[in-house]
């Protein structure tokens, strides 16, 4: 990838619990930056335990530069696994380069090499910047398909 004059040598790698923890962690600190102190300071050891996480880093030039926090599901329809991005992020200082669809496609291929039935993630209606980064990839609001589906929650803490 060339920026400018500039060669740029990205690379996507799944995180691997005991070889990249420093590299998540310095990532997640400044997306939940508005995060309280006591909440950023533990939410990496905790994903790094749950079984069904799965995180992704991509590089420039050997510099942690963009990450993803994804969920492994399954789906009992297809009986297929599924990944949801739940968290995804590019440094301040690498935005606007391409970073967040090759982060993307690395996570495709990831699924891809994996066996996975599709990838989903939610965004907010107003941040068009990633609405138009999701559907440059391929992504679309699979509710337009789904009509009579819709998401509930109910929060326990």
């Amino acid at each position: 990838m060339l920026q400018g004059r500039v060669r740029l040598d990205t690379k996507v790698i799944y995180v691997e619990r005991d070889k990249h923890y420093l590299e998540f962690n310095d990532l997640f600190e400044e997306y939940a930056s508005d995060l309280p102190e006591e909440v950023r300071s533990k939410v990496v050891g905790q994903l790094f335990e749950l079984p069904y996480f799965h995180g992704f880093i991509c590089f420039v030039n050997n510099q942690p530069a963009a990450c993803a926090v994804c969920y492994e599901s399954f789906s009992t329809y297809r009986s297929m696994k599924l990944l949801n991005v739940h968290d995804f992020m590019v440094s301040e200082r690498y935005r606007g380069i391409g970073l967040g669809k090759i982060l993307l496609n690395g996570i495709e291929q990831y699924c891809n090499a994996n066996e996975y039935l599709k990838i989903t993630l939610e965004v907010n209606n107003n941040n068009t910047v990633a609405k138009k980064l999701y559907q440059s990839c391929g992504f679309e609001d699979y509710q337009v398909e789904q009509k009579d589906l819709n998401h509930w929650q109910k929060y326990l803490v």
